[in-house]
């Protein structure tokens, strides 16, 4: 399979993953060339008191895809607030070494629905972006 055929099928995976968890989804459904790889970045308004369940959804989708046999990873960013320390309702994931994604899709299964939901109560996505990161050349 081609290289860009294989970016098609894996940024197709992300974008079906980011209308998942979040009601903003990049429009392009072909993905253009990318020097380097895909990742996709979200930020997320995390609800009051609720920065431990949403540090446990990021838990819970890192094992879904380690129990699918996929090498993703799933990080998560605390913003720091100049003078105040680090936010407790602002955070940033991103979901990166995606290579292993261009696999067929997994079908979504309870797991999949219980950190959707995890997601969904603890936190509000603010925006997802899909990009390609690559060393500036």
């Amino acid at each position: 399979m081609g290289s860009f055929a294989v970016k098609s099928i894996l940024v197709s995976t992300l974008l079906a993953a980011a209308s998942a968890l979040s009601p903003v989804v990049a429009a392009a459904q072909t993905p253009p060339a990318c020097a380097g790889h895909y990742e996709v970045i979200r930020t997320d308004t995390v609800k009051p008191g609720q920065m431990a369940a949403f540090r446990k959804a990021v838990m819970d989708q890192q094992a879904w895809y380690k129990n699918h046999g996929l090498k993703d990873r799933i990080l998560i960013g605390t913003v720091l607030e100049p003078g105040s320390g680090f936010s407790a309702t602002s955070a940033i994931t991103i979901h990166t070494d995606m290579a292993a994604a261009a696999s067929p899709p997994h079908d979504h299964d309870p797991a999949w629905d219980a950190f959707v939901a995890e997601y969904k109560a603890s936190s509000d996505v603010v925006a997802t972006y899909v990009v390609c990161v690559a060393e500036a050349k």
